[in-house]
């Protein structure tokens, strides 16, 4: 993932803070994904990627308000 700007990272917190809903979401996406990748047929690495990228974004909504109180 590219290093966002300190604008965007505030921005990610608040969502994190004020809109739990959507990490929530997020989580639960990326969950499902997780589970399904076992029965992944064809190109699986559309799957991992998938995963990858959804798990990299959990992280980053999770530890926003973290990163932007440092900052």
């Amino acid at each position: 993932m590219i290093k966002p700007e300190a604008h965007v990272i505030r921005q990610i917190a608040s969502v994190a803070t004020q809109h739990p809903d959507i990490a929530e979401w997020l989580e639960q996406w990326r969950q499902h994904e997780l589970e399904q990748l076992p029965f992944a047929s064809g190109n699986t690495s559309i799957y991992q990627g998938r995963c990858q990228v959804l798990t990299e974004l959990n992280k980053f909504i999770k530890d926003a308000p973290t990163i932007a109180a440092k900052s």
